[in-house]
C-alpha cells in the first residue's frame, strides 16, 4: 500500500471544509485493474477477512499518526450512513470497531440516514448532489463540544462528508476529522500524500 493521501474537502454550499485522509487512490474506472480500487469494492460489497486485515493495518498507521500523538483528544468514530434509509455499510462497521479495539477510540454510530436518498456518484453537478443529500440526515446522539473522527469508504466529490460534517457542526462538534479508504484519482491534482502531520496541524492547514 502506498503513502495516504491528504486532500482538504471544500463547496460553496457549506460552511465549514473538511481535512480527509485516504489510504491509497480509488480509480473508478479501472474495470479491476487497479488492485487496491479492486479490493476496496469487494471489501465494501463482500468483506473480506485478508482485505480487512490489511485496510485494518492501514487505518491504525494513520491513526497513530494523526490522532494518537495529536494535542487534541479525539472522542469518537462515526460512519457516514449508506444511500439508504437507517444503514450503515456492516463491513466498515465491523473495520471501525477493530480500529476502536486498536485505538481506544469509541466507535459510535451518531449519524442515521433519516430517508433513502440516490447514491451522489450517480448525480452529476454540486448543486444536485447537496439537493439530493438535503434533510436526509440526522444526529442522534449528544455530540456538543467532541471531536468526531468521521469515516466513509470512498471519497469521491467529497460532498457526502461535507454534508455529515457540517451536520456534526451545527450540533456543536468542535473538531471534524474525515478517513476514507479511498480517493477519488480525478482529484489527484488537489491531493498531497500525508507527511507528519497531527490532525491538528492538517485542521489549521485546511483553514488557512
Amino acid at each position: 500500500m502506498t503513502m495516504p493521501k491528504f486532500r482538504k474537502l471544500e463547496s460553496r454550499y457549506f460552511q465549514e471544509s473538511v481535512p480527509l485522509v485516504a489510504l491509497d487512490y480509488y480509480d473508478q474506472h479501472s474495470h479491476g485493474e487497479d488492485d487496491f480500487s479492486r479490493k476496496q469494492a469487494w471489501f465494501y460489497s463482500y468483506g473480506d477477512q485478508e482485505i480487512e486485515k490489511e485496510f485494518r493495518e492501514g487505518l491504525l498507521e494513520v491513526f497513530e499518526s494523526l490522532f494518537m500523538e495529536d494535542d487534541v483528544e479525539w472522542d469518537l468514530i462515526t460512519l457516514y450512513p449508506t444511500h439508504s434509509e437507517g444503514e450503515v455499510n456492516p463491513n466498515m462497521r465491523n473495520l471501525l470497531l477493530e480500529v476502536s479495539g486498536d485505538t481506544g477510540i469509541s466507535t459510535e454510530q451518531v449519524l442515521r440516514r433519516t430517508k433513502s436518498v440516490k447514491e451522489n456518484h450517480v448525480v452529476n453537478s454540486e448543486k444536485e448532489k447537496v439537493l439530493n443529500l438535503e434533510d436526509s440526515i440526522e444526529v442522534t446522539e449528544d455530540v456538543e463540544g467532541k471531536n468526531v473522527i468521521l469515516v466513509d469508504n470512498i471519497v469521491i466529490s467529497g460532498i457526502s462528508m461535507l454534508h455529515g460534517a457540517n451536520q456534526l457542526k451545527k450540533h456543536g462538534a468542535e473538531n471534524i476529522f474525515s478517513i476514507s479508504l479511498g480517493t477519488e484519482l480525478e482529484h489527484e491534482d488537489n491531493t498531497e500524500e500525508l507527511g507528519m502531520e497531527t490532525a491538528t496541524e492538517l485542521l489549521n492547514k485546511t483553514q488557512q
